[in-house]
């Protein structure tokens, strides 16, 4: 080998070298970027499990706040029914009241009991479906009163009937004839969402 070999041969050892230690900068560069990368997963992760404790607490508090304060429950039960109008299922009592708000049922029967409004929960929901059976005899007309009585929850028109009379001072069909003697403008009635 000559000089002029030895020479070529050494500048394309020392560019080897070059590119190895641009690759290994690199590999560092990326190595350090990959840490950042896992110490983020990680914290991510860390924070994400701090939030669920969290979300668990405000969970638990809120399920249990109801047991020191009648008025917070029945805002938040009065919240809900008028949210998702469960009450329209006649199968909707204490016991599915109790699953939806977190609570247990002595607890909403309690409340109950305790209410100066409302002797019970069945008066509680029962009101609900004759004021949600209000809005369907007035906007409508063209369902009878059998139609509303079972959009609102009431299985048997007879207690819808006398439910409705004794909340109301009058029948289902009266009202309706009280209607057409005082009929609303004729803007379409709005959906009341507050009762």
């Amino acid at each position: 080998m000559n000089q002029q070999d030895y020479k070529a041969e050494n500048e394309a050892l020392r560019q080897r070298v070059a590119d190895l230690e641009k690759a290994n900068n690199e590999l560092i560069i990326h190595n350090m970027q990959l840490g950042q990368k896992v110490d983020a997963y990680y914290d991510v992760r860390r924070r994400i499990h701090i939030y669920k404790e969290l979300l668990a607490r405000h969970t638990d508090f809120l399920r249990h706040a109801d047991l020191r304060n009648d008025e917070e429950l029945l805002a938040l039960i009065e919240s809900r029914l008028e949210t998702e109008r469960t009450y329209e299922n006649p199968d909707f009592g204490v016991k599915e009241l109790a699953e939806m708000i977190g609570t247990s049922q002595s607890r909403i029967l309690d409340l109950f009991r305790n209410s100066p409004l409302y002797k019970s929960v069945e008066d509680y929901l029962d009101y609900l479906r004759i004021l949600r059976s209000m809005y369907y005899l007035m906007s409508k007309r063209e369902w009878n009163v059998a139609a509303c009585a079972q959009e609102t929850g009431f299985s048997a028109i007879r207690s819808f009937n006398r439910k409705f009379q004794d909340a109301i001072g009058m029948s289902p069909h009266e009202f309706r004839k009280l209607l057409d003697l005082h009929p609303a403008p004729k803007e379409p009635i709005e959906e009341v969402s507050e009762y």
